[in-house]
């Protein structure tokens, strides 16, 4: 199994390759879709080069029906869920407290909130995690 360090390299050179932008922006707090641009389908490609890297893609279809659970009509079991989610499914570690848009309900808030907590850092995390199971 490769250690962070070797999984950071990897996983800049995959975003360099994909989006386009400088190394030297792919630092571990960069977020992949605010700070590096990413759109859905350069998330796509860089989970075909994950599984074509570390034997195991991103699970973007996952991600996606996620983002979709929580709507306006959504109650906090369901907010509660697609948190939880974020934590056992992609091995994200946050601050629920920090997660905008949860007390009082704002479901786009929520989404855009949800959405900064993917960083290349939590990238790391995933592949050093999957790597594990």
């Amino acid at each position: 199994m490769a250690d962070r360090a070797e999984i950071l390299e990897k996983l800049t050179e995959i975003i360099v390759e994909t989006r386009g932008v400088d190394e030297e922006e792919c630092t571990e707090t960069a977020t992949l879709f605010d700070d590096l641009g990413l759109e859905s389908i350069d998330f796509l490609e860089i989970s075909f080069r994950m599984e074509e890297d570390f034997g195991f893609p991103f699970p973007t279809d996952d991600l996606g029906a996620l983002l979709t659970s929580v709507g306006e009509n959504s109650t906090t079991e369901d907010v509660n869920k697609a948190l939880d989610s974020l934590t056992n499914d992609f091995h994200i570690n946050f601050d629920r407290a920090a997660v905008g848009g949860v007390d009082p309900f704002d479901a786009d808030k929520l989404r855009d909130s949800v959405l900064q907590l993917f960083t290349v850092g939590a990238l790391v995390d995933f592949v050093a995690a999957s790597s594990e199971g």
